[in-house]
């Protein structure tokens, strides 16, 4: 199994090994000795889907040495669909976003008809019944699509329209992950905090949600989200995430530009200055809250004025991190015909100033929370040095400390003394 992509491509790889280990598969310790191989593939940007193309490259050299099934499916298999067939021979199943729980069968269709199988229905997405086997961390999807139609995305055309998952399941399933030890639980959405259960009998909300699992207990003791979107970010939700430690303070809040004319454009439905709102709710209701950020760079149009004032809303908000990228035309959005298109050499060197400027203020944040004690979870043993234990803290970040293994998968306070590049020094508490 190779993912690309998102939070939710990794949560749904699982789903799809959990559902071929029930059919009789078992994992492979490589490509090389895999019957079946499944790429879970990412639209997103036009760069995902040409590393995808490279894998599968890759594994049509393969099939001249030895006989195994390729499976696609994902974005870009939903996207793509029949015309995959023709371009990679290679492949032997296509499965698209609204089929994934039929892979199992779509195998035993091919493997049975030795002939290529399409298997992209359209219809609702369907939540596939366990979505982790557990562990120390976990995903938990709780709604699925986008009714956003932000100009430059692919997402609604591959992911269809929101559709939020029952709470019964969503809490079932945390509880299972609970009771087998789980520490950690991410919940996800490609827009998590416009999350909305209605039955016909009751209505539930996204911190309706949250209060629900706050109430569980258990041995999870963090709970994040992701990915919310600045318009859903309600004072209810900030209220019910003060109101327990099991919510990490970090939330990851895409701004894409700071230049209000760019998000115009964009069709992201808010303004800098709604934007700078949201940051000050959440500043004011969670003390000492890490923020992290998407942004968008080069999209068409945009002057060198609208890259000044991204800079200075960075600077003004001091992101502890951000995923920063540039602009890739998706055939099939409104963006990709609009007029302004900049040449990629101009995109290159306005991201490259966005990441000098990112660099510098994520190290201010990090500076400024030296000395501090905080909680982290330790999740492994530091790959540089035995004697030490790699943890993450509330806000992802990392901390390196001496420590016994027998700490891993537990939680424990560090003091962060010091940094070494984006990661912190720490010691026992």
């Amino acid at each position: 199994m190779e993912t690309y992509g998102c939070q939710m491509n990794k949560a749904e790889s699982e789903s799809i090994l959990i559902s071929l280990m029930r059919d009789g598969w078992v994992a492979a310790d490589s490509d090389a000795e895999a019957d079946l191989v499944i790429l879970n593939t990412c639209s997103v940007r036009e760069t995902a889907e040409e590393r995808i193309r490279g894998r599968l490259g890759f594994y049509r050299h393969a099939k001249k040495q030895r006989s195994f099934t390729l499976l696609l499916t994902g974005c870009m298999a939903e996207r793509l669909k029949e015309t995959v067939l023709d371009e990679h021979p290679e492949v032997d199943v296509v499965v698209g976003t609204f089929s994934k729980n039929d892979i199992p069968a779509a195998v035993g269709r091919s493997l049975a008809g030795n002939a290529p199988v399409v298997s992209s229905e359209a219809g609702e997405y369907a939540f596939a019944e366990m979505h982790s086997s557990g562990g120390m961390k976990a995903f938990v999807p709780v709604m699925h699509g986008c009714n956003n139609r932000c100009s430059y995305c692919i997402v609604p055309a591959v992911r269809g329209p929101e559709v939020s998952r029952s709470p019964v399941e969503i809490l079932t399933e945390f509880r299972r992950l609970s009771a087998r030890g789980t520490r950690e639980v991410t919940l996800l959405g490609q827009n998590v905090n416009s999350y909305r259960w209605n039955d016909g009998t009751s209505a539930l909300g996204f911190p309706g949600l949250l209060k629900h699992i706050a109430g569980e207990g258990g041995s999870v003791r963090w709970v994040r989200f992701l990915t919310s979107h600045p318009k859903d970010l309600s004072d209810e939700l900030l209220h019910v995430m003060a109101s327990s430690p099991i919510f990490c303070r970090h939330i990851h809040l895409p701004l894409q530009s700071g230049s209000t004319r760019v998000l115009r454009l964009m069709n992201r439905g808010y303004s800098a200055d709604q934007y700078r709102s949201c940051v000050r709710r959440i500043r004011d209701t969670l003390s000492g809250a890490a923020l992290t950020t998407d942004i968008l760079i080069g999209f068409p149009g945009e002057t060198e004025d609208d890259v000044a004032e991204t800079l200075a809303m960075m600077e003004e908000v001091g992101f502890d991190d951000a995923f920063l990228y540039y602009y890739n035309p998706r055939a099939g959005t409104p963006a990709c015909v609009m007029p302004g298109a900049l040449p990629d050499e101009v995109k290159h060197e306005r991201l490259a100033r966005v990441i000098a400027a990112q660099r510098s203020i994520g190290r201010r944040r990090a500076v400024e929370r030296l000395g501090k004690e905080v909680e982290v979870l330790v999740e492994s043993v530091s790959k540089k040095s035995p004697g030490e234990l790699l943890g993450r803290t509330e806000w992802d970040a990392m901390a390196v400390f001496p420590g016994a293994q027998s700490l891993i998968g537990e939680f424990t306070r560090v003091r962060l003394a010091s940094l070494a590049g984006t990661t912190f020094r720490a010691e026992r508490a």
